[in-house]
């Protein structure tokens, strides 16, 4: 559940700086990281399991608390012209990614990424 919400984080800024730049320019950016999708993979297992040796215990529970207090606290910031800014994004990385995403949709990712494996993860 961190780990998707600490995506989020990374995310937003990448949606608030394409979405102000012509829609080729997003959409370059997402082919090349769709190009790049076997390395992304192996870094991304990788993250994952260095992330969980870093982040454990009271550890962790501190830093979901940070992120989600930060998030929450730029959601209600937000303005609905900012939520609809859109950019592409590489959708060969992610099942809950989209050809292209708004702000809002980011926000609503971390959740979406967490049902998803706890779904994986239930008996």
């Amino acid at each position: 559940m961190v780990f998707g919400y600490l995506i989020v984080r990374r995310l937003l800024p990448l949606v608030r700086f394409f979405g102000r730049l012509p829609d080729p320019v997003s959409r370059t950016f997402a082919a090349v990281l769709n190009a790049s999708t076997r390395p992304f993979h192996y870094i991304n297992y990788l993250g994952g399991v260095v992330g969980a040796l870093v982040f454990r215990g009271a550890r962790l529970t501190r830093q979901l608390d940070r992120t989600i207090d930060v998030l929450h606290r730029r959601l209600n910031a937000e303005s609905e012209a900012t939520l609809d800014r859109r950019m592409h994004f590489p959708v060969r990385w992610d099942p809950f990614f989209h050809e292209t995403m708004s702000l809002a949709d980011v926000y609503a990712y971390g959740s979406q990424h967490y049902d998803y494996h706890r779904a994986q993860l239930t008996l």
